[in-house]
């Protein structure tokens, strides 16, 4: 499944520490949003390890499922970092 992950963390080192983190799982499209092609148990695992990282009276994660078909329709304006996933394959 696609997922969008966007993220609001208050504290320049667990930012850092999360944007390092989902690195590992997708790509940066924005300065705090990732996209990543992952299956139910990496997300999962992606949550646990996020739920380490931030303060959860201090800092927001949102994770977005996108469905394939709705992908098609998203609408970029100037570059268009997510084009990546436009292959089928998964990044593990």
């Amino acid at each position: 499944m696609f997922y969008v992950v966007s993220y609001d963390i208050t504290n320049n080192r667990r930012r850092s520490k999360v944007s390092k983190y989902l690195e590992s799982y997708g790509i940066r499209v924005q300065y705090s949003v990732f996209e990543t092609e992952i299956n139910h148990d990496q997300l999962k695992k992606l949550i646990k390890g996020l739920k380490k990282i931030i303060k959860k009276n201090e800092d927001t994660i949102r994770i977005y499922p996108i469905s394939k078909e709705s992908r098609k329709f998203i609408v970029t304006i100037g570059r268009d970092k997510g084009k990546f996933y436009d292959q089928d394959f998964i990044i593990i």
